[in-house]
């Protein structure tokens, strides 16, 4: 490509001016996009119009609540029943004191190795007594 084919020419060529008077013509006479506002308000016209004119979700406005949720106050922890406390302590402590006394104290009496592993037991025994027995034929165990 030639650098003087880069640069329009000063002349005056007919057959440019015709193309140039035609896209004015159609330029004129095409259709303006519209607005966002515009097409807001015609979608609005469009969807909420006739007798089963319903406002979908995001149509919705809270209603304004003039007090603020404030939930009930947690049970104390370790209120319950005191013989569940004790068994899960038994259960969790005695074979975590049994770690212990056999990582840093091994000279330990033989009674205390005994003493937790009795815990442990009685723990974990008085844990499985108080599993239910029997299931509720209507309870699918989701609860809330």
């Amino acid at each position: 490509m030639n650098p003087e084919d880069a640069h329009p020419s000063n002349q005056n060529d007919p057959q440019w001016d015709e193309l140039v008077e035609n896209f004015r013509q159609l330029d004129a006479s095409a259709p303006r996009e519209p607005s966002a506002d515009e097409r807001a308000a015609r979608l609005e016209k469009l969807f909420n119009t006739g007798p089963a004119a319903v406002r979908g979700p995001r149509d919705y406005v809270a209603e304004q609540t003039p007090e603020e949720f404030v939930p009930e106050e947690p049970a104390a922890l370790g209120s319950g029943d005191p013989m569940l406390n004790l068994a899960w302590v038994g259960a969790a402590g005695g074979p975590l004191g049994l770690l212990l006394c056999v990582v840093f104290f091994r000279s330990a009496p033989v009674f205390i190795y005994f003493g937790l592993t009795l815990a442990a037991l009685l723990g974990i025994a008085y844990l499985l007594k108080r599993l239910p027995t029997e299931r509720d034929p209507g309870d699918d165990g989701a609860q809330v």
